[in-house]
């Protein structure tokens, strides 16, 4: 017996050849009459539901990443923008605040004094002396706006210091903290009269020449007396902050705080009498 063609081919030949056959038959048969192999159609797309679900896993994977990354760039974009705001308005209020201070200091020493005594010039503190030692700064008002030798410097607080050196533009203040500067005083509780000498420091005076039997005591306000017309009387110079009774001498040792700002004044102002 003489053998069929599909006997002589491989076996995976035939398989394929059945299964391609039997396909031709299942598509001749559904076009005839397509509603018979509705179920089946039905089931089959079922069943193909996961698969279709897990080949798009790295498409929803690679868009979840992307829109998670946009939005933490967004995100990091808006806080950057935000901080950047809120340090220029914090500048900004600083600023405010600056002028607000600046005003209220200035409206203060133009209060201090009566016009009909003095004219009141007001200069803006620009440098120190560049003697370190010395209690010495440099004013931004000179010779050309009247300022001379002598002439006392206050702020709104009490009395700063003495004119000393005058140039056409600038001038120079030594301040009543420096240890060669003194000022006559009196206190105002008492009218006792006294001195107080400068320490070398901004923060600190001394009152001299005040006897263990005076009536002097912590807080006491020192108004300058006038005496020896180097500075005029009645401006505050500081308040006792210390008294100690040295047993080797007559006098008391008695600290004072000064009542003007020596550490951050900005403006000051140049009393300059009428006469």
């Amino acid at each position: 017996m003489t053998p069929s063609i599909f006997a002589r081919q491989p076996l995976s030949l035939r398989k394929t050849a059945i299964v391609l056959i039997a396909a031709l038959i299942l598509m001749w048969f559904d076009s005839k009459n397509s509603e018979w192999f509705t179920p089946v159609r039905s089931t089959s797309h079922a069943a193909m539901q996961p698969i279709y679900e897990l080949s798009l896993l790295p498409s929803y994977a690679t868009h979840w990443a992307s829109g998670s990354l946009q939005s933490k760039e967004t995100l990091r974009r808006k806080n950057m923008q935000l901080e950047s705001q809120l340090i220029h308005a914090q500048a900004k209020l600083q600023q405010q605040d600056y002028i607000l201070a600046q005003n209220a200091r200035l409206q203060g020493i133009l209060s201090t004094t009566k016009p009909e005594q003095f004219d009141l010039n007001l200069a803006q503190v620009i440098g120190t002396d560049a003697n370190l030692l010395r209690q010495i700064v440099v004013l931004n008002k000179g010779e050309q706006d009247g300022v001379q030798v002598g002439q006392t410097v206050i702020d709104e607080n009490g009395i700063l210091g003495q004119i000393i050196n005058v140039y056409p533009n600038t001038s120079r203040l030594l301040l009543i903290t420096d240890e060669q500067q003194s000022v006559a005083v009196t206190v105002k509780r008492t009218g006792q009269r006294a001195i107080v000498t400068g320490k070398g420091i901004p923060t600190s005076l001394s009152l001299d020449y005040v006897f263990k039997t005076s009536d002097v005591r912590v807080g006491d306000e020192l108004i300058s007396s006038g005496l020896g017309g180097r500075i005029p009387a009645g401006y505050r110079v500081g308040r006792i902050s210390h008294v100690e009774d040295v047993q080797a001498a007559n006098f008391r040792s008695i600290d004072v705080t000064p009542t003007a700002n020596f550490i951050d004044n900005a403006y000051v102002l140049i009393l300059q009498d009428k006469r």
